[in-house]
């Protein structure tokens, strides 16, 4: 009985001794603020990605690669590596510092739509030629729908789009719609020759936790989406997420009721630029004025299905058209790189969602 007594004694030693199972670290989506363009730092535990490298203009492109920097200063875990770089189109607000992103940290893998025309082709075009000289080791992939298709409505993943392997919680990203490259799906020239309407539309997942990157699809390429995934329960779940990057920096042309349906986000993060920028008679209409983004149609819309509420209402300045602004009042968790600065979302699950502003 003293020997048994004894070995009780070790195991309950041993047993009080081990510790407590801990939570699974968070993820993070830095929404970073370039003006009128997008760029997504999305942090793992286990590494880092970016979702576009664009900028508004030089002073935008000098803040994104000062913001990396600082980034994996204050991480140094991550060696300096971008796990890769996802690039939804050639649009030069969506690649204007790629270039010097690749030239100022490592890069593992490039992922686009294979496009090598459009207002952005240059720095895609120039990764492209370094890798094929052998002047830069880079895994390059390009994505067509009819790859996506192939795999049917789980969306498109393989170790390049989805390089990650976290202990805990594993990340999967999916590509839901790719290029309509090689194949017009029936739509109109001006529709089919827009780059907008070939997104990569990516799906990521993170524990019970859910983003969607839009890009800048318009309607076209969003009634194709909804009309293919809506058509089965499983497709309906790949749409629906927690966060949702809104579409063409709040376009008119770029959210609708039926994707907000199908989506159904807690948070919203609109990607855009200040609404003075362009402003005035020598304006620039390539600009956030210019564009009337965010349209108030949009924020409305947006406003009147969210539920979840900002941790206090503010006042911003939404487009009714092109060059004319109103101002009103967001009370829904709706974020805005303009009127809030970089903007980053945390969290395990969608209850568990914090929300950082960064001016």
């Amino acid at each position: 009985m003293k020997r048994l007594a004894t070995a009780l004694c070790v195991v309950l030693a041993v047993t009080t001794a081990l510790p407590a199972s801990q939570p699974t670290p968070p993820m993070s989506a830095h929404f970073i603020d370039v003006g009128q363009a997008h760029a997504t730092l999305l942090e793992f535990p286990c590494g880092v990605m970016l979702v576009d490298a664009g900028a508004q203009d030089d002073a935008f492109a000098d803040a994104l690669i000062a913001y990396l920097g600082f980034f994996f200063d204050s991480h140094p875990q991550y060696n300096r590596t971008l796990a890769s770089v996802l690039i939804t189109h050639n649009h030069i607000d969506h690649t204007r510092v790629l270039r010097r992103v690749v030239e100022t940290f490592a890069v593992e893998r490039y992922i686009d739509n294979g496009w090598t025309t459009g207002s952005g082709r240059a720095g895609p075009n120039w990764l492209r030629d370094e890798v094929a000289r052998g002047r830069r080791d880079i895994r390059v992939l390009d994505v067509q729908d009819s790859q996506v298709e192939a795999v049917g409505r789980r969306g498109l993943t393989n170790g390049d789009i989805d390089p990650f392997s976290c202990q805990g919680t594993d990340p999967q990203i999916r590509i839901l719609q790719g290029s309509f490259r090689d194949v017009n799906p029936g739509w109109p020239d001006g529709e089919y020759d827009n780059q907008n309407n070939h997104s990569l539309v990516t799906r990521v997942d993170y524990g019970t936790l859910s983003f969607l990157f839009m890009g800048d699809l318009e309607i076209a390429g969003i009634e194709l989406l909804l009309d293919y995934y809506n058509k089965t329960a499983a497709g309906r779940r790949r749409l629906n997420a927690d966060v949702l990057q809104v579409g063409h920096h709040g376009s008119h042309n770029a959210t609708t009721h039926e994707l907000i349906n199908a989506v159904t986000p807690t948070i919203a993060v609109v990607p855009v630029g200040n609404w003075r920028f362009g402003q005035g008679p020598d304006g620039n209409r390539f600009s956030t004025n210019g564009y009337g983004h965010p349209r108030k149609v949009v924020i409305d819309l947006l406003q009147g299905h969210l539920t979840r509420k900002r941790g206090s209402t503010i006042s911003a300045f939404l487009g009714l058209r092109a060059g004319k602004f109103q101002q009103a009042q967001i009370a829904k968790a709706v974020y805005a790189t303009g009127w809030d600065g970089t903007v980053k979302v945390t969290g395990r699950s969608d209850s568990d969602l914090r929300v950082h502003i960064h001016h």
